[in-house]
């Protein structure tokens, strides 16, 4: 009986021994799956709180944001050089022009083959048939400026405007700034006027109070001196001052310091999108022949109106006009309440 005993204890606890491996082992099998299930998903999971909290962009995000800045300096890069460009072709012909003799008669000097540019002038059939105004006996002024930039039109306008040695104002909207901030620079490093156009760009938005109109202008502001440096009051209302700025709102501007200009040609480049807003303004410079004060010329920031721009602007310079940049020194165009 004792033995028997025995041999029943030692079964037992072999038994148990056994049971308790296998137990072991089901325990660890488990963990190990489970923590290699963990392993696997946790990393996608939780990723976009680790971006959350490392505060950054995504990294595709950077690429891509790093890539368009790249491709916008270098397209205002390319721009710059073409506008020295021009400048050194005009400085060397008129370098070039030889003083007459007094064997030879006095004759006009010529200029010499420009340089080549990308922006193609219009063929000559596409040349306005509106009758040109008388040519001015002495050089005058006018104004053009250009609306709802800036854009990716910006460095061709400006090396334009080089070429005819002219110089013009842009009003901005707030967004624009900030997504073409080297257009910006490259205006001011130009010596164009840079000037206020808003945030919203929206009727309902912008002339909802005294407030909303002087914190847009106020945030167009901020935003322009930083990115460009110029604390810039001249500024222009969406879509022009009458009917919408009342009397209250333009005490409300004028208290601020701010500058309103509004236009006296409408070049109609925003509806017609195509060479008719060049006969548009022709037209109207002969209607305005006996102005007096500044004629200050509407265009936009826009692909078609950069495509018949050259052909404004050589017209301008045929007939004698010049173009200036505002300052604050003028007393600005306004429209009649």
């Amino acid at each position: 009986m004792g033995k028997l005993k025995r041999s029943w204890s030692q079964g037992t606890l072999l038994v148990l021994i056994v049971f308790g491996l296998l137990f072991t082992g089901v325990i660890l099998s488990h963990y190990s799956q489970e923590k290699a299930i963990n392993k696997s998903t946790n990393p996608a999971k939780h990723e976009p709180i680790h971006r959350a909290l490392a505060k950054g962009p995504a990294p595709e995000s950077i690429r891509r944001d790093t890539k368009d800045g790249l491709l916008e300096k270098e397209q205002i890069r390319k721009h710059q050089e073409e506008a020295i460009a021009w400048r050194n072709q005009q400085e060397r012909d008129n370098s070039n022009v030889k003083e007459p003799t007094p064997a030879e008669p006095a004759s006009n000097p010529t200029t010499t083959t420009e340089q080549p540019t990308k922006i193609t002038i219009p063929a000559q059939s596409e040349q306005p048939n509106t009758p040109p105004p008388a040519n001015p006996s002495s050089k005058k002024t006018i104004y053009l400026t250009f609306d709802d930039g800036p854009s990716a039109y910006s460095a061709p306008i400006i090396t334009l405007l080089e070429k005819y040695q002219y110089k013009a104002t842009f009003f901005m909207i707030d967004g624009n700034i900030r997504r073409y901030p080297n257009a910006v620079k490259l205006m001011v490093q130009s010596g164009e006027t840079v000037g206020l156009h808003s945030v919203s760009h929206n009727r309902k938005i912008f002339y909802a109070s005294v407030t909303s109109i002087i914190s847009e202008l106020t945030q167009n502001r901020l935003t322009l001196k930083e990115i460009s440096g110029v604390d810039s009051y001249i500024m222009r209302t969406p879509y022009g001052s009458v009917p919408y700025m009342t009397e209250e709102y333009r005490k409300a501007v004028d208290d601020q310091g701010y500058l309103m200009w509004d236009w006296n040609i409408d070049s109609r480049d925003w509806d017609y999108k195509d060479a008719r807003y060049v006969n548009s303004v022709i037209a109207q410079l002969n209607r305005m022949a006996n102005h007096n004060g500044p004629i200050v010329i509407l265009l936009h920031e826009r692909k078609e109106t950069l495509a018949h721009l050259p052909q404004l602007l050589d017209f301008l310079s045929k007939q004698g006009w010049i173009s200036k940049e505002i300052d604050s020194s003028m007393t600005p165009v306004q429209f009649n309440p």
